[in-house]
């Protein structure tokens, strides 16, 4: 069974400016850790003449990959800080690199904490972000005289319905919330008294919108 994540709904900037050093966060979703890595080299290779680079990673939704780099920045300053905020923000599936341009003035350890860390959580909260539920299809079939409940109890479940045919009998291809699936199969034939025939398909992902965060 999937599980539901948090993931940006694109590749999105934002730049800020500490004390004369230039911070520029990029966040892409990524679906594995050679995509993110993947990413960081198309980041370096765009901003060849930034200072560093720092980067962090979060794959997966059961088994999670993390993954970080200070860049050449001293120990703990950039790729942690940076890894921390994903956590927080419950980020995963994505990739957040931050580019940075010394600007003359030391920032010193706990500056260039704040400022990464800071570049990354305003970036996060500005971006557009889904939530990716699972969803499992199902094709249904069903007595004409069926219809009306089968359509209170999928707009009070959250069934959505692709498609529809009608012939001897109505057909629909309905997609479920994989979480109250089976429950909601079970309730359909209590309700049809076992006259709906059920198939049911793949699992997968419907992205909801989230508000900022």
């Amino acid at each position: 069974m999937l599980n539901p994540y948090r993931s940006p709904a694109g590749r999105y900037r934002c730049q800020t400016i500490v004390r004369r050093s230039i911070f520029t966060a990029t966040l892409s979703p990524v679906v594995s850790p050679e995509e993110a890595h993947m990413f960081w080299d198309t980041i370096r290779h765009e901003f060849r003449d930034a200072s560093h680079h720092g980067f962090a990673c979060r794959t997966g939704t059961d088994l999670l990959y993390e993954k970080s780099s200070d860049d050449g920045e001293p120990a703990g300053t950039a790729g942690h800080p940076i890894l921390s905020v994903m956590q927080k923000k419950k980020i995963t599936n994505s990739v957040l690199v931050v580019s940075r341009w010394f600007g003359g003035i030391k920032l010193g350890t706990g500056g260039l904490i704040r400022a990464y860390s800071g570049a990354a959580a305003q970036c996060i909260e500005e971006a557009p972000v889904f939530l990716y539920i699972p969803h499992i299809r199902a094709e249904l079939s069903f007595p004409y005289e069926f219809m009306g409940i089968f359509e209170k109890y999928a707009a009070l479940h959250k069934l959505r319905v692709d498609d529809r045919a009608f012939t001897d009998r109505i057909y629909i291809k309905a997609e479920i919330p994989s979480v109250s699936c089976e429950e909601s199969l079970r309730d359909l034939t209590d309700l049809s008294a076992g006259r709906i025939i059920i198939k049911k398909g793949e699992e997968f992902y419907i992205p909801v919108p989230q508000p900022k965060i």
